[in-house]
């Protein structure tokens, strides 16, 4: 399977896929409600992503080119860590959602996609493979914040605190940094198995160069498709594998666009996202956004 490297270069702007070339939840046959194994919730993300991309392609949709960009609470979903206790994720909520609009990705698809596609108050739409993604995405969280005695009910609040001090040796890759025990920040950025990225980001609060708000948002709206300068995009996160293991992580294109001098340094990050895209034939990012 042939793959390319895009290009943070070029003056072109990425095409903005049709509703249809987005819109996947009218033929999704996996029901991964009520499934409580992640390995098997994975293993569907997995399918339906292959799935969309081949429905893209079909569609016809232009190869994107990737140019980095400088630089809401979401309704609630239950889930659960891999242990099986529970946490409640973002997602979507009947009680304040609402039906898609005219221009998005869900406006023109039949009922049953419909009634599983809604939008939430801060205008990302929530489809099936986006709200498994985001599920997939908590639970791995909600794993690793137990490794990292962080409880389930501050990882869910959102709340931004200092990470408490760990007695473990052998945290790996979660291994709090010095920055975490400093400054405040939501309790999700402990859990990203990656310490460069939690760096940069404690750095760039403390320097007040992002809005910490906006990125919690980001990160736990994982999943939702977001109309960026009128393009559907996937953002935030993706697990597939192993929570603790940052080859098992995956950026999205909105991220690495909204986010990209984060990225500095997370050569191996942008490595991995770069497999994983390789498996769904899908344009590889640059090696590096310094």
């Amino acid at each position: 399977m042939q793959t390319h490297q895009a290009s943070y270069t070029s003056a072109s702007s990425p095409s903005t896929p049709s509703p249809e070339t987005i819109r996947i939840t009218g033929v999704v046959n996996e029901n991964w409600r009520g499934k409580n194994d992640p390995v098997e919730r994975r293993r569907i993300q997995n399918r339906l992503n292959q799935r969309a991309f081949r429905q893209r392609q079909r569609a016809g949709e232009s190869p994107k080119l990737y140019k980095p960009r400088t630089a809401s609470t979401p309704a609630s979903q239950h889930s659960e860590s891999e242990d099986g206790n529970d946490i409640t994720s973002p997602g979507v909520d009947s009680s304040s959602a609402s039906s898609p609009e005219a221009g998005s990705p869900d406006s023109g698809g039949s009922g049953a996609t419909q009634s599983r596609t809604v939008t939430d108050n801060y205008g990302r739409v929530w489809d099936e493979l986006g709200q498994l993604i985001n599920r997939n995405l908590m639970t791995a969280a909600a794993t690793n914040a137990q490794r990292l005695g962080i409880s389930l009910a501050a990882l869910q609040s959102g709340i931004a605190s200092t990470s408490p001090q760990i007695p473990r040796a052998a945290l790996a890759a979660l291994k709090p940094i010095e920055l975490q025990h400093q400054i405040v920040h939501d309790p999700i950025i402990d859990t990203i198995p990656h310490a460069r990225l939690r760096f940069n980001i404690l750095w760039a609060i403390y320097n007040q160069q992002i809005d910490a708000a906006q990125l919690s948002r980001c990160i736990r709206g994982s999943g939702a498709l977001e109309n960026v300068n009128g393009n559907w995009q996937r953002g935030g996160l993706v697990v597939w594998s192993t929570p603790e293991q940052v080859g098992s992580w995956e950026i999205s294109e909105s991220f690495l666009r909204r986010w990209a001098f984060l990225l500095q340094g997370c050569e191996d990050l942008i490595a991995v996202t770069n497999t994983w895209r390789s498996k769904r034939g899908e344009r590889l990012f640059p090696a590096s956004v310094a």
